[in-house]
């Protein structure tokens, strides 16, 4: 049977099942450490071990390669041999003062080498280096005797008096004719703390200590406490244990001992670590043990809460959208994207997918009522052009011409043009088009005013072949003739006249009447009664073709009157407004 909970009871019981399960968990993984904890410690003592001395055999060979490349060079046998044979000549001399130079030839700081001693057969020492942690001299008969007793081959020392210094001995014979004659000894002594790095205490946690031994004798103690303890020479084969590390009880304190010899020098590297900070680091892994479990408890609370948020918030955000899109502000719902596709998220973009309609259908509306307009708009063109005034008018020019009446005849004939042109369903003219069309109704009011009206026009012949819409300037010339008669002498004096600025075309339409309110075309009511199209008609016409730079503006004349300019984009042949 399923469980009807409330969303916050199965939060609660996540919550609950989480922290259980976390729990046991942490239990087990506690049981389990405490078995393989040491286990893993002293493996991992064994294999540092192991790596430290892999890399100090690699050091030690590598000066034994300089020590080889010293005691046959040229200029060191050479040298030796005048010294050993000819002890007082001047050549000796000068063999001494090149041995010396030559020594400072040779690289010390890649091997981190202190001094390096060259002794003749006179017993004389020749250095290269600093003695500074050495005994004065530099040699003893026993170093001289055990490096003889080698024939010639490599011996490492150390302990001692010199017990931070590794000692490479090799004695100098002649390889000349191979004679293999004793010339003298070299002695290279090593910073034993600088080749060890003293790296050995650092990164594990716990304690630890590097002991050296040749045999039962002590080479190096990275530790003072331990330096002096006799480790057992037995402890390696306890039991028949086939593994590297042992416990040892050494200076009444406990110490697991990692071991590994050398092959190259016989040297047994002793790797020690203090038991008692075994438990310490034990201690201190119970309490992060502890802490990070605390920590999770922590974070399951706050979890919990997160989803919890998880839940609500979305419900806030859609809110606040609701607020907003009641405001009016349909835009920013579009930014905001849903990050979660649970019911929630769900509900929110079926929210702004309504909203997003919404939006589109306010448009839409807007569009609808601007063609509303346009169709206004042509519905009054259309009062102007029906065809059968048109043919009319063809009938009464040829009753006129036939008659003489050569005046009525120009008129109708100029009227007929006029039709003509509105009946053409072209929405773009040339410049031309639309000038033929005014000079048409202009000469049909000529008739009319006679002499009280005077027009020119002046529009340059790099403006003919451009377009604009059709039938915008005769409303306008109609407005000046209505409304533009100078008061005081009954005339009415029109100026029209236009020029291309780079890809922007101005038309001006001037009269010298009484003058017009520059805000005419903010006013509601803008537009003229039913002789012609009012000013805003065409504004908005301009600006529903062209964009907001275009359209018409009202300007006081220099005198008096009133200007009204035309701006359209310059178009040419084949171009047409979007």
């Amino acid at each position: 049977m399923r469980l009807k909970l409330r969303l916050r009871h199965k939060l609660v019981l996540f919550v609950i099942i989480g922290v259980v399960a976390i729990s046991f968990v942490g239990l087990l993984y506690v049981q389990r450490m405490q078995s393989l904890y040491e286990q893993l410690v002293y493996q991992q003592a064994s294999e540092k071990l192991y790596l430290y001395s892999e890399r100090i055999e690699e050091k030690l060979a590598g000066i034994d390669k300089l020590t080889q490349t010293i005691v046959s060079d040229p200029d060191i046998q050479k040298g030796l041999k005048q010294i050993k044979y000819e002890e007082d000549s001047l050549e000796t001399f000068h063999a001494i003062s090149a041995l010396k130079q030559k020594l400072f030839t040779f690289p010390f700081h890649d091997y981190s080498i202190e001094s390096i001693v060259i002794v003749d057969a006179n017993g004389n020492e020749y250095l290269a280096g600093s003695l500074a942690k050495a005994p004065v001299p530099a040699y003893t008969a026993d170093m001289i005797s055990t490096a003889a007793g080698k024939a010639g081959a490599s011996l490492w020392m150390g302990g001692g008096e010199e017990s931070r210094t590794f000692m490479s001995l090799r004695q100098i014979r002649a390889v000349q004719n191979m004679d293999l004659q004793p010339l003298g000894t070299l002695i290279i002594r090593v910073d034993a703390d600088a080749m060890v790095n003293r790296s050995s205490r650092q990164g594990n946690g716990y304690e630890t200590s590097l002991l050296i031994q040749d045999g039962d004798e002590p080479v190096y103690s990275d530790a003072e406490e331990v330096a002096a303890v006799d480790i057992p020479a037995n402890f390696r084969d306890k039991d028949g244990d086939e593994e590297q590390y042992h416990m040892l009880s050494l200076a009444n304190r406990k110490y697991l001992a990692a071991y590994s010899t050398l092959t190259y020098t016989g040297w047994t590297f002793i790797h020690l670590v203090a038991y008692e900070s075994l438990f310490e680091t034990a201690a201190a892994m119970k309490s992060i043990l502890f802490v990070l479990y605390g920590c999770i408890l922590a974070a399951l609370i706050w979890f919990g809460l997160l989803f919890s948020r998880s839940i609500t918030h979305p419900l806030e955000e859609l809110t606040r959208k609701m607020t907003k899109v009641e405001k009016g502000d349909f835009a920013s719902q579009r930014d905001q994207m849903v990050k979660t596709t649970d019911e929630i998220g769900l509900l929110n973009i079926d929210f702004a997918k309504m909203t997003d309609r919404l939006d589109r259908l306010i448009k839409e509306n807007y569009v609808k009522q601007i063609h509303l307009k346009e169709s206004q708009y042509e519905a009054l063109k259309a009062k102007l052009n029906p065809h059968f005034l048109y043919n009319t008018l063809d009938s009464i020019n040829w009753l006129a011409r036939r008659n003489g009446q050569q005046a009525i005849s120009k008129m109708v004939k100029a009227l007929g043009d006029m039709l003509r042109s509105t009946i053409s369903k072209k929405e773009m003219v040339t410049v031309r088009e639309e000038i033929a069309h005014l000079n048409n109704y202009l000469f049909i009011q000529k008739f009319r005013f006679e002499e009280r009206l005077q027009y020119s026009i002046n529009m340059p012949k790099d403006v003919h072949k451009l377009y604009l819409p059709n039938m915008i300037l005769q409303p306008i010339v109609e407005n000046c003739i209505k409304y533009g008669m100078d008061e005081r002498t009954g005339e009415c004096h029109i100026s029209i006249s236009g020029e291309r600025f780079g890809e922007r075309l101005d038309i001006w339409v001037a009269d010298q009447g009484p003058g017009m309110d520059a805000g005419y075309l903010e006013q509601a009511n803008g537009h003229a009664d039913g002789e012609g199209i009012g000013l805003r008609s065409i504004h908005e016409r301009i600006r529903l073709l062209y964009g907001d730079d275009y359209g018409i503006s009202i300007h006081e004349g220099i005198d008096q009157g009133t200007i009204v300019r035309i701006s359209i984009p310059a178009m040419s042949q084949g171009e047409e407004a979007e």
